[in-house]
């Protein structure tokens, strides 16, 4: 790891993810870059006086944000060089953009999550940052550092364990010395042995030379909400899991796990966005899993 991206706004949050993002660089003698976007809407009916004032006004604006960026990097005491970098574009874009043409490795991004309406119909940066950026994406929702990063939860889906995904994880886990707590949620409509299960995902690991691991299963309706409760039972540090990056409608109609976790998490997340060419490893207890699954017929109650 040696390019960290830090998107910021220059509030609290942005601090809290910069301090976290700079812990990393120092330990993994790593190169920061901050980020902010001062984008522009352009409307057509609208009348400008000149093409020059536009052009002066944005560069006015810029050279401020510049200046902002070189206050808000002087609160922070590190022996680092950080690099600022004020974008034309939208924040997303940006990151999109950056991530795959520079070459990042990590992006560190501030989060206070969102709720209700304004999850439905706008979400968060920080969630499509996840699903945008081509590098592995931190989102930090409060005061974190790496020293406090004991226990680590690596939530999986047992049909889309990928080799990559479990490579990241043991280089996680061995530059931060954390404890991994891997995590199946098994649903209603889960159908596999338990014990073939965990016996399996054990000997995979193993595989990728994690040895300070367990292994826990828990039953839940919901996915994100068995995460979120094992999260707090077992006193996690952070939670490391994949993501699929849907788009269009697919994400729409049926979201994302790891996004919704970055939502409503108080933790840091750790997500790293699976590669839509590369194969699930096949496991024999899905494959050879039969039987029923375990939902019941709902009634509907009428007067």
């Amino acid at each position: 790891m040696k390019k960290i991206l830090v998107p910021v706004d220059f509030s609290e949050v942005s601090a809290h993810a910069t301090r976290f993002a700079i812990e990393l660089a120092e330990k993994f003698e790593a190169e920061i870059t901050l980020l902010n976007s001062v984008h522009f809407d352009y409307y057509p009916d609208h009348q400008f006086t000149s093409f020059t004032g536009v052009q002066t006004m944005m560069e006015d604006v810029r050279n401020a944000m510049y200046q902002k960026m070189n206050e808000f990097v002087a609160q922070f005491d590190t022996r680092l060089k950080i690099r600022t970098e004020v974008n034309g574009v939208y924040l997303v874009t940006a990151v999109k953009e950056m991530t795959a043409k520079e070459g990042f490795d990590l992006v560190v991004i501030g989060t206070t999550g969102s709720s209700g309406i304004a999850e439905v119909l706008v979400g968060s940066n920080t969630e499509k940052i996840v699903r945008n950026a081509s590098c592995p994406v931190i989102s930090v929702p409060a005061k974190a550092s790496i020293k406090q990063i004991k226990r680590i939860l690596v939530p999986i889906d047992i049909r889309e364990l990928k080799h990559s995904f479990l490579e990241q994880v043991a280089y996680l886990q061995e530059k931060l010395g954390a404890r991994l707590e891997f995590l199946w949620v098994k649903t209603p409509h889960n159908i596999e042995n338990e014990e073939q299960v965990s016996e399996e995902i054990g000997q995979l690991i193993k595989g990728h030379h994690i040895a300070d691991f367990e292994f826990t299963i828990v039953k839940h309706v919901f996915p994100s909400d068995g995460i979120l409760s094992r999260a707090e039972d077992s006193h996690a540090d952070m939670i490391a899991m994949p993501t699929h990056a849907r788009r269009g409608i697919s994400h729409w109609l049926s979201g994302s796990l790891t996004e919704d976790t970055v939502n409503h998490i108080k933790i840091p997340v750790w997500s790293f966005k699976l590669d839509r060419k590369e194969k699930a490893v096949k496991l024999d207890s899905v494959s050879n899993a039969h039987g029923k699954a375990e939902y019941k017929k709902i009634e509907v109650l009428t007067d």
